[in-house]
């Protein structure tokens, strides 16, 4: 009663903030010590590992120490050398480079194109179904990136390049390698898998613009093509700047889809040059790769942080817009209605048809009652090239799918109990210069690509040194890099929701006494439950379908899902690695379902009207 007495002989808000400040925590700020624990935190498991990586590119190996002559340890730019200047480099450096770029540009122009277009349709338009159209055009997301290559190989490879024939070869269909490998099919399944992200995020965009302005213009008389160009263009500008950003960051790294269907032809990324320089024992040829990919995650996150700042210029008036009339498509409605409903069904039903059709036939395309078969999931030895059993009989898959739900699971606790620290110390935080670290540190990880990253946790945990740890094979290591990759994911929705809490309910415990540690499991905590749930539910999803960051840190008896499925590719038995993505598609479909009952809500939600 005392406190709140005082508080009201404050006079000014200065007076009561000094003491607020003075009853709450004294001479000892633990929000201060928080965002100082956290720093050094996310130092050791981001920035030290990129470091790390640096020292590994020009340091000479042991394996390499006989060949260059030089002692293990000694400074060397011989990797450099051998990646950028030697007759070999452009085979492991300057190709996959200029094909990264080149798929990743192409991926990012097609999502951006792709998304817009069907977010307007949905958002601006009075085409029908609006609701289950934005709810379906989410389902390509929840996928494994690759999932999409593996329909695509299984129903376009050729028996040139794959040994056996595709879905459409064995039908009679002559199929060219252009269309069956290499960076064509490619752009079109990382298109099909990342257009999602874009229409979430075109969607909302459109969703939050004032149709005022368009109304206005057209008082002006702008006809619809001057108001998209001079009105909406430049109010999507921040949202079109985040598609483009974000999309080229996942494209950079992805693995699995210029694996299966560039390896064919060799046809390499830097991900898979990362991967098969590893492969090979070329450790110091591979951190160059990996540096090399991390500089383009810096750049990018550079990027993000002037994108950021241009939010500011772009704000529109009258919060949620609100369409008064949306566009008219007359006689074009029903075609449209088509339209849009074969592109999710190509997009949607025909890839997963296609993966789960391969895993009920002993030669995928011939269509015959002989060729029909249920031994890749029920069989006690499949007629394969290994003597292995039906999937759902297999206990390995059983161990295997225990490990990806014990790595995702216990990564995406970490995951969410830090990622709600870091927003709690970000928003709370009065020192600016430590609070932009921290922010601009979560969210590295996600602008890394997830192999490089992988190649970076590899480095630093191969051996011990001193403080840090020898966890290679270790199924700890899994945890942490996971827990680390998916931080953003989990620190951006922290931030935004404790944004909206403002600090009026923490003060006025604070009024009463209340400690920090009180304040935070009985105010902050509680009030963000639905924010962290649905923080570590998402990153669970998305650990259980991740490869690129865990295919550099899954060793033999130690795998996930994602990894088998990898396996059972380069073992030539399609049907199960099929089968294995198929399960890996349910979970996530259950797990989405289940995150958006509990949670009350809906990624799509508000687009659709």
């Amino acid at each position: 009663m005392r406190h709140i007495k005082e508080l009201f002989a404050a006079k000014d808000g200065g007076k009561v903030q000094r003491l607020i400040r003075t009853r709450g925590q004294g001479s000892f700020n633990p929000t201060m010590v928080l965002g100082i624990v956290l720093a050094l935190v996310l130092t050791y498991l981001i920035a030290i590992p990129v470091f790390m990586l640096v020292i590994e590119s020009v340091q000479v190996h042991s394996i390499d120490a006989g060949y260059l002559q030089k002692e293990t340890g000694s400074l060397t730019f011989s990797y450099f050398k051998r990646a950028l200047a030697s007759r070999v480099s452009s085979v492991l450096f300057l190709d996959p480079l200029g094909n990264t770029l080149l798929i990743a540009t192409c991926i990012t122009i097609c999502t951006t194109i792709v998304g817009y277009m069907l977010a307007w349709i949905i958002t601006r338009t009075d085409i029908r179904a609006k609701k289950i159209f934005a709810t379906l055009a989410i389902v390509p997301f929840m996928l494994p990136s690759w999932s999409y290559a593996a329909a695509w190989i299984t129903l376009f490879k050729n028996r040139k390049q794959a040994g056996a024939p595709g879905i459409l070869e064995v039908m009679g269909f002559t199929i060219p390698d252009f269309l069956a490998y290499g960076p064509l099919p490619i752009i079109i399944c990382l298109t099909m898998h990342y257009f999602p992200l874009a229409f979430l995020m075109f969607g909302n965009a459109f969703q939050r613009i004032d149709s005022q302005m368009e109304e206005s213009a057209q008082i002006l008389g702008a006809n619809k093509l001057q108001t998209a160009i001079h009105i909406l263009l430049p109010v999507m500008k921040p949202a079109i700047m985040s598609t483009i950003l974000l999309t080229f960051a996942r494209t950079v790294g992805t693995f699995g889809t210029p694996y299966t269907l560039g390896r064919p032809v060799r046809f390499n990324t830097l991900s898979t040059s990362l991967y098969f320089t590893y492969q090979s024992g070329e450790p110091g040829v591979m951190a160059v790769i990996a540096l090399a990919m991390l500089i383009i995650g810096a750049l990018l996150v550079a990027l993000d942080v002037y994108v950021l700042r241009e939010y500011k210029r772009y704000v529109t008036m009258g919060g949620k817009g609100q369409m008064s009339r949306p566009f008219t498509l007359g006689p074009l409605q029903v075609p449209m209605n088509l339209l849009v409903g074969l592109f999710l069904f190509i997009v949607i039903v025909l890839p997963l048809g296609v993966l789960a059709l391969s895993t009920f036939m002993v030669t995928p395309g011939w269509f015959v009652r002989d060729n029909f078969t249920l031994q890749f999931w029920f069989a006690e030895e499949t007629r394969v090239r290994e003597a292995v059993p039906g999937l759902l009989r297999d206990p390995q898959l059983l161990s295997v799918a225990w490990t990806s739900i014990k790595v995702a699971g216990i990564g995406a606790l970490i995951c969410g109990t830090l990622g709600t620290l870091v927003g709690y110390a970000v928003v709370r935080l009065q020192q600016y210069r430590l609070s932009k670290y921290l922010r601009h540190l979560s969210f590295l990880p996600y602008l890394v690509p997830g192999i490089g990253f992988g190649a970076a946790y590899l480095v630093l945990f191969a051996t011990g040194r001193g403080p840090i740890p020898a966890l290679y094979g270790t199924l700890l290591l899994m945890i942490l890099a996971m827990s680390v990759m998916y931080l953003p994911l989990t620190t951006r929705s922290s931030i935004s929701s404790m944004a909206q809490m403002g600090s009026e309910p923490e003060e006025a415990a604070m009024i009463l006494g209340a400690g920090w540690l009180t304040r935070m499991f009985k105010i902050v905590i509680p009030i963000q439950k639905r924010s962290l749930f649905s923080g570590i539910l998402l990153a669970f999803i998305q650990g259980m379908k991740e490869l690129s960051l865990v295919i550099m840190l899954a060793v033999p008896g130690l795998e996930v899902l994602t990894t088998l499925s990898i396996r059972y590719t380069d073992n030539a038995m399609m049907q199960m690695s099929n089968g294995v993505i198929l399960i890996i598609a349910f979970v996530t479909f259950l797990l989405t379902a289940l995150s958006q009952r509990l949670t009350k809500t809906n990624l799509a939600q508000g687009i659709g009207g």
